[in-house]
């Protein structure tokens, strides 16, 4: 088996093999010096992790760079926050009672109370624009409580007539209401030039009737503090405010009055809670099972404590390393600590099989060493680098947490190899371990299924080949029936509090996320223009009425609203005139005896200077692919009616999950290609020819389209986790293949004949390589006992590919080398004939 390139790579790889001989006996001649070498290192990273922050928000999806997150975050410069909790309270009856309205109103006033609650609005204080005589009186809902029956009927029927509440504040039964609690827009521990009091004191909606105030307070407001700005909550304090909330539910919750929590804030305030939990029990509930498995395949505790301590404390440098970067952690990171753990162990289970190997044969701690690293050392860092090459092909990912993976994931990897490499053979110097080595059963169920690999393989090789070779044609069809998702809401279990909440506010509320729309129309006053507001109406009118690919909005709430109730109260109350008026003038005159009024309501939604408004839709939580269609129909008709009379500017938390799902597509084809243009030079460097390193990528190629194929067939989507299995699996199916073929090449060297030595390698590697498969499918399988749906995806989809990855090696790859050296072997006699 041999090419014009192969000397070259064969000595290559013996130089780099005696120099990993020679660096056994360095770890046997000065093993102290290397542990307390990266003890100290361990020490130091253990500093950076107070530093370390977890960031769960949607637009951490997208880099700052992005569109849609630099619109977004420009939105929140202007206006603020977008994300609101919205809080559901259903009853068996009509809410509109003494008993339900009072409860209803203790939880208002408890929740205004709660730290970092900007407001809350809901039927207790929703605007009520009355016209009586010449007076206009704009008050709450209920500041005039009802007293009688008949009172109680009046405002039952105003609640149900007025536009404002209907789908908005209650469903149109009455059986059910919400209150939407807007979180504090800066941090309460802001301390630029100026102090925390001064940001809070500061009217950040000054200027509405004043002629003399100019635009942009927030901006006046930096500047009278200092050159810093004000900062915006972080999602520990809201994080905290949700806890509050939830903490008094219990106190205000009865069976008739019950109580459920919805919007964005909450989601991603349940996604960080599971994230830190799962992360701790995935870690150690996948430690139990590696240790558990290794001891039961070896029988001796030191095949257990050293490769399971040697991974746990590489995985604590990676986080160390983490908070060194300056990294957050993501919900991508989840699977980071079973990862790194699976592969340090599988490593470290090479090195120590092939050490006791030596043990067996009568050698001592330094010849053994010698023999393992020299014998698996270029193996151990080959498989490594292919495993970081599978996964630093995410770095080019245009969603965060996904590139985020192909930075830190990369560093752990190669975090795994140095102590790998490193420790582990210090560790072996050390500690005083018996000479009685790891002596394999011949008779062992796992030997004799190795051997019957290494005899079907060899034997029916055509027959093999053509098995796999069907499997992925088969697969190639099932994959492009894959379909990309971004559904945050659709990974927590049915059942669970965020989904049924957000279900039933979905389907009687119109939505409890939004996306906002900024009509900016870049002069003073604009916004008294009756012909836009005209013109904008309709297109609000358009954006409820539109309906694509089953996506519909809910409520729109605006400035227009404001327009209209001032228009019905000063002529009469008559429902007939609730529209915008037709005259600049007019126009201008009551939204000046709205300001006069003592109502704050123009703060939220529009600029100072009445040049720019935003519009707020509610929108029900669906798959991100829904949005995309929905959206671009959405933007051009809602422009198509403004026309040229303003720029018209759409964001929001849906507009970020739209731009996630974008992107998704194009980071999946393009992690996989570079993936795979990592991998393939490495694999042909350690085989030592180009065109057996082209073959040996079947076997690693095979599994990977099998497993996705089994995504529609199991109804699995392509998400933002789903999307690493295809490049962590070609780097770890890669190790694998490694290892045979270089324990293979020796063999049919030293042997020359194919079919024993695939019987050797099987024989002594294999029982390794099944080893690890099994840590390594363990590992990800732990999974499955999560609570989120997308890592159990995640978990069970990468563990398939791992064991898929074995088979390929144990019967794929022996049958085509068994091909090549038949080829090899005519194409010799015919030369020699």
């Amino acid at each position: 088996m041999s090419d014009s390139g192969q000397g070259g790579f064969s000595r290559l790889r013996a130089r780099i093999e005696r120099g990993f001989a020679r660096w056994g006996e360095v770890c046997h001649d000065r093993p102290w010096w290397i542990v307390l070498i990266l003890v100290g290192a361990l020490g130091y990273l253990a500093t950076f992790f107070d530093t370390m922050e977890v960031d769960t928000s949607n637009e951490a999806y997208l880099h700052e760079d992005d569109p849609a997150r630099v619109a977004y975050d420009e939105f929140q410069k202007a206006f603020g926050k977008d994300e609101r909790l919205v809080v559901l309270v259903e009853s068996d009856g009509d809410i509109v009672n003494e008993r339900f309205l009072r409860r209803l109103e203790a939880w208002h006033e408890r929740l205004k109370e709660v730290p970092q609650v900007d407001k809350v609005d809901s039927l207790i204080n929703a605007r009520l624009t009355i016209g009586r005589e010449d007076e206009l009186i704009v008050k709450d809902l209920l500041e005039d409580w009802p007293q009688t029956e008949a009172e109680f009927d009046a405002l039952r029927e105003r609640i149900r007539s007025n536009p404002l509440y209907r789908n908005h504040y209650v469903n149109p039964d009455l059986t059910k209401t919400v209150l939407i609690v807007t979180p504090d827009a800066y941090t309460a521990s802001y301390s630029g030039a100026g102090t925390s009091d001064d940001v809070d004191e500061f009217d950040f909606g000054a200027g509405f009737g004043d002629d003399s105030a100019s635009s942009g307070a927030a901006e006046d407001a930096s500047t009278e503090a200092g050159d810093d700005e004000a900062k915006f909550i972080t999602d520990d304090e809201i994080y905290a405010m949700i806890d509050t909330i939830r903490e008094l539910e219990s106190d205000f919750a009865r069976p008739d009055f019950r109580i459920g929590v919805s919007g964005s804030p909450f989601m991603m305030h349940q996604l960080n809670f599971i994230l830190g939990r799962d992360m701790f029990v995935f870690s150690g509930v996948g430690i139990l099972v590696i240790a558990a498995l290794l001891f039961a395949l070896f029988r001796r505790w030191v095949m257990v404590l050293l490769p399971v301590g040697v991974s746990a404390l590489a995985v604590y440098s990676t986080f160390g390393l983490m908070g060194l970067l300056g990294m957050v952690i993501t919900p991508s990171v989840q699977i980071l600590p079973s990862l790194l753990l699976a592969v340090g162990v599988g490593s470290a289970v090479h090195i120590l099989t092939v050490y006791f190997q030596a043990v067996d044969r009568g050698e001592d701690k330094k010849a053994g060493l010698r023999y393992a690293l020299g014998h698996s050392g270029l193996a151990v860092l080959m498989t490594g680098l292919t495993t970081a090459g599978g996964l630093v092909s995410f770095i080019t990912a245009n969603l965060a947490p996904v590139a985020d993976i192909g930075i830190i994931a990369p560093i752990g990897i190669l975090s795994t190899l140095v102590f790998s490499l490193a420790l582990l053979p210090a560790l072996i110097a050390i500690i005083p371990l018996r000479s009685k080595g790891l002596r394999d059963d011949t008779s062992g169920p796992l030997q004799r299924f190795l051997r019957w690999c290494a005899d079907v393989s060899t034997t029916h090789p055509r027959r093999v080949v053509g098995i796999w070779f069907g499997l992925i044609a088969i697969s190639l069809i099932l994959i492009a029936q894959i379909r990309p998702s971004h559904f945050p809401l659709h990974w927590f279990p049915e059942g669970s509090e965020i989904r049924e909440a957000t279900e039933t506010i979905d389907a009687h509320f119109g939505g409890a996320t939004f996306t906002e729309i900024v009509v900016d129309t870049g002069e003073e006053n604009g916004l008294h223009n009756p012909e836009l507001l005209h013109a904008v109406d309709r297109a609000m009118r358009f954006t409820e009425e539109l309906e694509v690919s089953g996506v519909q909005a809910g409520k729109a709430t605006s400035l227009l609203d404001i327009n209209k109730e001032l228009h019905q109260a000063l002529n009469g109350n008559d429902p007939d005139y609730y529209r915008i008026p037709d005259d600049r003038d007019l126009i201008a005159q009551e939204l000046l005896l709205f300001e006069n009024s003592g109502s704050d309501d123009l703060e939220d939604i529009v600029d100072t200077q009445f040049s720019k408004m935003r519009i707020t839709v509610k929108m029900p939580f669906v798959d991100g692919i829904h949005y995309a269609d929905y959206l671009k129909a959405f933007k051009s008709g809602f422009r198509e009616i403004v026309g040229d009379r303003a720029e018209v500017t759409f964001t929001g938390v849906i507009a970020l999950l739209a731009g996630s799902v974008k992107v998704l597509m194009g980071d999946t084809i393009r992690a996989y290609l570079l993936a795979f243009c990592i991998v393939v030079p490495l694999m042909m460097l350690i085989v030592g020819s180009v065109r057996t390193g082209l073959i040996a990528m079947i076997p690693n190629l095979a599994p990977i389209a099998i497993t996705l194929a089994l995504m529609p067939l199991l109804g699995i989507p392509l998400d933002a986790f789903t999307i690493l299995v295809g490049s962590i699996a070609l780097g770890l199916a890669v190790d694998d293949t490694i290892h045979f073929m270089h324990n293979f090449h020796r063999y049919y060297a030293e042997l020359g004949d194919v079919q024993q030595a695939v019987r050797e390698t099987l024989r002594t590697t294999g029982k390794a390589l099944l080893v690890t498969t099994l840590v390594l499918s363990s590992a990800f399988f732990v999974y499955l006992l999560g609570t989120m749906h997308n890592l159990q995806h995640f978990g069970l989809l990468t563990g398939i590919c791992i064991i898929l990855a074995f088979l390929a090696d144990a019967l794929l790859a022996p049958a085509l080398m068994t091909l090549v050296a038949q080829r090899q072997a005519k194409q010799r006699k015919e030369k020699t004939a």
